[in-house]
């Protein structure tokens, strides 16, 4: 366990140990967020809580910002980029899974905090890396890991997919790091659709999004299948860590809603309903 006073007033970082995963869990699963959508994810959350326990042991370190009377502010979620949770290749860099503050004190200086302390942390290692998107709003609805957000800070990008964008600030390790691609998967052709859609337990979201579009998709003449690239080698195999392919082929490169989900299943397969009278 680390405390470090910040600049800015009234806000301490504290790096979270194995035994406090429940910090974690009350920025991930926010005030904000509905009490039935918490219940929803409870599975989810204990799901990314074993996974933070198991990669702690491999270098894994979670920061949070404490405000007043330990008030949970936001966290910064960072690993050696070997053990990254996308799909990366490097050396001699931390790699930063995610950046997260809850939404009532967005624009209040507290990402800024939080990310400055992560690259303090990086000139151990020689280098500080992510993956941030361009233009692209997560859910629909707001900017997540904003490629312009971590470029103020003197990050370049190094490698770029679509709106995806790898992001690295060399602090004396000399290795730039390169995304690995997406890929084509060899799909066994049943005479179905087949909508495989990515997912870690990195992130609590992302196995409920999943949980919500295989029910969205069951009315569907199709074959749902949800991948969990935690492994390595799964990971490396899709060259995603999110998102969702249709008979094998890349659609979405990120965490996907259910309404984009459902659009690509109302383009390629026939509701269930249609397929029968078709029949």
């Amino acid at each position: 366990m680390d405390v470090c006073p910040d600049k800015a007033p009234s806000v301490n970082i504290y790096e979270v140990a194995a035994h406090e995963l429940d910090m974690v869990a009350a920025i991930c699963l926010d005030p904000s967020v509905p009490k039935t959508r918490k219940k929803a994810m409870e599975s989810s959350m204990e799901a990314r809580k074993r996974w933070l326990s198991s990669m702690m042991q491999v270098g894994l370190k979670v920061a949070v910002a404490l405000g007043p009377r330990r008030g949970k502010l936001g966290l910064i979620e960072y690993i050696p980029i070997q053990h990254a949770s996308e799909p990366v290749q490097g050396k001699n860099s931390l790699f930063i899974n995610c950046i997260w503050v809850i939404p009532p004190i967005w624009k209040k200086g507290v990402a800024k905090t939080l990310l400055s302390y992560a690259i303090e942390q990086g000139k151990k290692t020689g280098g500080i890396t992510t993956l941030a998107y361009d233009g692209d709003k997560w859910f629909g609805v707001f900017p997540y890991m904003p490629s312009s957000f971590f470029q103020k800070f003197g990050f370049k990008e190094v490698d770029r997919d679509d709106s995806r964008v790898l992001l690295h600030m060399d602090l004396g390790g000399g290795n730039q790091p390169s995304l690995i691609r997406p890929k084509t998967q060899r799909i066994p052709n049943n005479g179905k659709v087949v909508v495989e859609i990515l997912f870690n337990n990195q992130c609590p979201w992302s196995g409920w999004m999943v949980d919500k579009a295989q029910r969205a998709l069951k009315k569907y003449d199709a074959t749902v299948v949800a991948v969990n690239t935690d492994d390595q080698k799964i990971l490396r195999k899709y060259g995603l860590a999110r998102g969702v392919l249709i008979n094998g082929v890349p659609a979405i490169k990120r965490m996907a809603t259910v309404k984009e989900i459902e659009s690509l299943a109302q383009k390629y397969a026939l509701p269930k309903s249609q397929e029968t009278k078709k029949q």
